[in-house]
């Protein structure tokens, strides 16, 4: 006999569910349409729900996307910051490929929406302190850097911020790429993701001149 606890859990589950839905679909739509372009009907017939179940969760489209992009920002940054800090230079510069690897295998849109958001800002609502959470990733490479560099095992003369953003910005567009190539239009773009990391660590650890 199912009793009221259990009769709980099982409302809770299943709200969980309908929010889930709407919110992996509208991530979905948001990365390949944009913002102006996806309509809430788009994202009600995708997720399989009805207006007002968006409306009950999100409050308005403008509200759903906002939502999105925080909390993909949020769980990604979470994912960056479980990297253990105590390994080496290289072990950690691989550890970040991989978690970038590993976040665009769970959900290849939540990559795709955050590269479009990062570049493409006036294509999508404005809204206060994503700017932190977007920078965040890049920040705690920009750290590990400047650590390495203190050691000796960085040269001096390279710029710890801009290795940091090229180590970033290359690995999720390379993503972006391959989703394109996969998804939308043969680009001629089909390397993995990891053969793509693999190369950009050997490029920053090893350089590409031969010495």
């Amino acid at each position: 006999m199912t009793n009221a606890r259990d009769k709980m859990v099982s409302i809770d589950s299943s709200r969980d569910d309908v929010r889930d839905a709407i919110f992996q679909s509208a991530i979905e739509l948001f990365a390949r349409r944009g913002y102006y372009a996806t309509t809430i009907r788009d994202i009600v017939e995708k997720a399989g729900v009805t207006q007002p179940m968006v409306y009950y969760y999100f409050g308005s489209k403008e509200k759903l996307f906002i939502s999105c992009v925080r909390e993909l920002f949020k769980k990604i940054v979470k994912t960056y910051e479980n990297i253990d800090t105590n390994i080496s230079f290289a072990n950690y510069l691989k550890a970040f490929l991989d978690v970038g690897n590993d976040i665009y295998a769970d959900s290849p849109e939540s990559v795709l929406l955050m590269v479009n958001y990062i570049h493409s800002p006036e294509e999508y609502p404005k809204f206060k302190n994503i700017k932190n959470l977007a920078w965040k990733p890049v920040q705690m490479l920009i750290d590990v850097i400047g650590d390495a560099k203190d050691d000796g095992i960085v040269r001096k003369d390279i710029d710890q911020i801009t290795t940091a953003i090229m180590v970033f910005g290359a690995s999720t567009m390379g993503k972006s790429l391959h989703y394109i190539n996969k998804n939308i239009a043969d680009i001629g773009f089909d390397e993995e993701p990891k053969y793509f990391s693999g190369q950009i660590q050997k490029i920053i650890l090893g350089g590409i001149l031969n010495n």
